[in-house]
């Protein structure tokens, strides 16, 4: 048995087992699990034999970076909770839109009538300004699926529609030649968010398609706004508005806004929206400093607010080339000094990183009001 696993317990009462794969497998050692009640809570199961979306890896082409991947996959999942019942519905990949659905949604809009994405309206004979000029709002749409665990039919479906906040350009002229570029979409002053103005026109779009295909269940739809963030930006984007429409309808009747905002530590936008939990955050990354010199650590906070209150934090410690023995100092003074920045109703987790790696987890759980430390 190696040095990491054979220090568990010294570390904590119960060992808290966690994966950060891609597929969310948990990881087995010493062949005990215990599973929180925050990972408990409202998380669908998968309908078995699970099954792979339709339109798979079209999202990977489509959206600009993994971080809004993951948030608008998990984010959807989370918001339908709210109409579709965990306990009566089992969560299956979209089985509906497929590649060619989508790229058509995501084309530009034809004389045909084709496409929802902006036409170029005035050609300037430059390919590169006419598609600054007229930007592609429209990303991606996700769907997932709700299948009732009675019966084994589908009862229910969600959408995501991705938007650009900003447009990556990159097309070809006539020559071959490709040039690219960026822009925002919304850069006018009026206070009025035009990405979620156009999500919403071609929503009532989207959705009169779906009910006009007669391959598509003709069942209740939850469909959310997603706004991206900037290519090269260390937090995800923001979930605008959202609306449901029942079976056999297609109008859309009224939006709900979600405030739902994300904030990285430090930043000045977080210590003017929290100056409380700033600082604490700032004591938290002092001590870790302080205690690793050696090791450099750096430390960014990923914190979450929905109507302005703080519902989820997160810590990254990025520690190059810590050994076992480091890890397990680490781990100790991490779950030591966490109580700096406890809240009790929002969970806490803190990640040990090397070299792009998870080598440790911290968790504090407030439904418990525990803390859960272990090496992975």
């Amino acid at each position: 048995m190696d040095i990491r696993k054979s220090m568990l317990f010294f570390i904590s009462p119960l060992l808290f087992l966690v994966s950060c794969s891609s597929d969310d497998q948990a990881v087995k050692s010493d062949e005990k699990t215990y599973i929180s009640p925050i990972q408990e809570k409202e998380i669908y199961e998968i309908k078995q034999p699970a099954k792979v979306n339709v339109s798979r890896g079209l999202i990977l082409s489509n959206m600009n970076n993994s971080l809004n991947i993951n948030e608008i996959e998990k984010g959807l999942m989370n918001l339908s909770v709210n109409h579709f019942s965990t306990k009566k519905f089992y969560m299956q990949e979209g089985q509906y839109l497929d590649k060619k659905i989508i790229s058509q949604w995501l084309d530009r809009k034809s004389k045909e009538g084709f496409g929802l994405n902006p036409p170029i309206k005035k050609s300037t004979g430059d390919v590169l300004e006419d598609e600054k000029n007229n930007p592609k709002i429209l990303s991606h749409i996700l769907e997932q699926n709700f299948i009732n665990k009675e019966n084994g039919e589908i009862e229910g479906m969600s959408l995501a529609i991705s938007l650009n906040e900003f447009y990556d350009i990159k097309v070809a002229d006539d020559k071959g030649l490709i040039y690219t570029g960026q822009v925002k979409v919304d850069s006018n002053d009026d206070n009025v968010n035009d990405v979620e103005k156009y999500g919403k026109e071609i929503t009532e779009i989207i959705i009169k398609d779906i009910r006009n295909n007669k391959k598509i269940p003709n069942v209740p739809i939850y469909v959310t706004l997603y706004q991206e963030s900037n290519k090269n930006d260390i937090i995800p984007g923001i979930f605008l508005a959202e609306t449901f429409i029942p079976e056999g309808e297609y109008k859309i009747d009224e939006w709900t806004d979600i405030n739902i905002k994300n904030y990285t530590f430090p930043s000045d936008s977080l210590y003017s929206l929290d100056k409380d939990t700033y600082e604490k955050l700032l004591i938290f990354k002092e001590d870790i400093q302080e205690g690793f010199k050696h090791l450099n650590p750096k430390i960014i906070g990923k914190i979450r607010y929905k109507d302005g209150k703080l519902i989820d934090l997160k810590i990254d410690v990025n520690v190059p080339l810590i050994n076992d023995t480091e890890l397990i100092a680490l781990l100790q003074l991490v779950g030591t000094r966490i109580n700096t920045i406890l809240f009790d109703y929002v969970p806490v987790t803190v990640r040990i990183i090397d070299q792009k790696k998870d080598v440790g987890i911290v968790i504090w759980d407030p439904t418990e009001k525990q803390i859960y430390a272990t090496p992975i």
